[in-house]
């Protein structure tokens, strides 16, 4: 659990960035329409939660920087026992005091006056505020159908000496070094993912259906910890595995074939990301061993590879000229460059409190960065879809597999197949 001096810590770092006489205006976001009088099930913004350890949709933090001094406040939903009858226990002020570390704490119906108050007052011997600070994510929706390019509009229209810059870069390059708090959110997310793993290794065996073991593996973490997926389970077999986000998981699994699996458990919003490849029949084929064999290898090597300093296209380039040598080797291709027809995606991405958590993909990896490293093939001709992906923590000298536990080589899975 990540304690509420490192969400102070946190923002004392982004307000270290704030230009003198500012504002910053972040949204925690509220729940999107799906149907009718139906909502999707909210979910906080990230960046917001990042910050604050808040978690209830429609509040706002609201931070002035003015002669250098920092004044926050966070603005939450006012109680309503109707309300709490028919939704649930709303915040109550000393609650989201101590779970923020935020004194200031204010109800929504409050918000636009005191804005107005903090843009537009004077007060002798300190310029008014000059800037406001928004988090303009695409799409960041926040209260009435409106986004955060909606509020910038409204302040410039409103505020014309006022410049709205977008805090967003800033935001993201904190988040992509994670805290040792975080990595241990992280190892617990992994280990509950393995949990998962270890179930479907039980129960998977030709005429089984796809749906039986992604329901499974939700089954098995909610009734672990009542943990929440990071993202929709894929459970690919055959054929179907060479699709990479493979979406409908109906069909049947057929002895002989290979089941893919992409799918990861949360643990306090932190997400795990893993990716495993199983026999139907719990033994790989000659063939199937040798394209196998080549991605693990290719995992590996990349691995092997991250370090301080390497950028992920660097990362994904060894493991492009590995697989393509292989695929050569296999007599699969026939030059270096048809590599792309089986190995379309990259190597990986950033993680964190999103799957794929927000990150400035050019920059060099630094020490704190946790990644992903996920080569696969794809031979739609053979039926054929692999992709083995481990989540791993650069270090000060390297790097270190987090999911180092998960079972991956063929004899092992074959062992822990042939003892169920």
């Amino acid at each position: 659990m990540i304690e509420v001096q490192e969400f102070i810590t946190r923002r004392n770092k982004l307000y270290d960035k704030l230009k003198d006489n500012s504002v910053l205006i972040l949204f925690a976001g509220v729940s999107v329409k799906r149907s009718a009088d139906e909502t999707y099930p909210f979910t906080i913004n990230k960046n917001f939660y990042y910050l604050t350890g808040i978690e209830q949709e429609g509040s706002i933090l609201v931070v002035s920087k003015q002669d250098k001094a920092i004044n926050e406040s966070l603005f939450i939903s006012e109680y309503d026992e109707v309300k709490e009858k028919w939704t649930g226990k709303r915040l109550r002020v000393d609650e989201a005091k101590k779970k923020s570390g935020i004194n200031n704490i204010f109800y929504l119906n409050t918000f636009q006056s005191e804005i107005n108050t903090i843009i537009t007052r004077k007060k002798i011997g300190v310029e008014r505020i000059s800037t406001i600070y928004l988090d303009l994510e695409p799409q960041n929706m926040l209260d009435n159908f409106k986004t955060t390019k909606d509020y910038l509009e409204i302040f410039e229209l409103n505020y014309p000496w006022v410049t709205v810059l977008n805090i967003y870069n800033e935001i993201i390059r904190l988040r992509m070094v994670k805290s040792s708090a975080e990595v241990e959110e992280l190892k617990d997310a992994i280990s509950k993912t393995n949990i998962g793993l270890k179930q479907i290794l039980k129960n998977l065996k030709p005429g089984k259906y796809e749906y039986q073991l992604s329901s499974l593996f939700y089954y098995t973490i909610q009734d672990n910890d009542h943990s929440e997926l990071s993202f929709p389970t894929i459970c690919a077999s055959g054929v179907n595995a060479t699709c990479l986000h493979y979406p409908n998981a109906s069909s049947k699994i057929a002895d002989g074939d290979l089941v893919l699996f992409d799918l990861g458990s949360q643990n306090n919003y932190y997400c795990g990301d893993i990716s495993r490849t199983y026999p139907a029949n719990g033994k790989f084929s000659q063939r199937q061993k040798d394209i196998y064999n080549l991605v693990l290898a290719t995992n590996k090597l990349v691995a092997e590879s991250v370090r301080p300093g390497v950028t992920l296209k660097e990362l994904n380039d060894i493991a492009t000229k590995n697989l393509a040598e292989g695929l050569l080797k296999l007599g699969l291709i026939e030059n270096e460059s048809e590599v792309r027809k089986y190995y379309f995606h990259s190597i990986g991405h950033h993680l964190g409190l999103d799957t794929h958590d927000p990150s400035i993909r050019e920059e060099p990896l630094v020490s704190g960065n946790v990644i992903t490293d996920e080569p696969g093939l794809y031979i739609k001709e053979l039926g054929i879809g692999i992709r083995i992906e481990d989540d791993i923590l650069v270090t000060d000298d390297g790097s270190y597999v987090l999911s180092g536990k998960i079972i991956k080589e063929i004899d092992d899975i074959e062992k822990a197949m042939e003892s169920i």
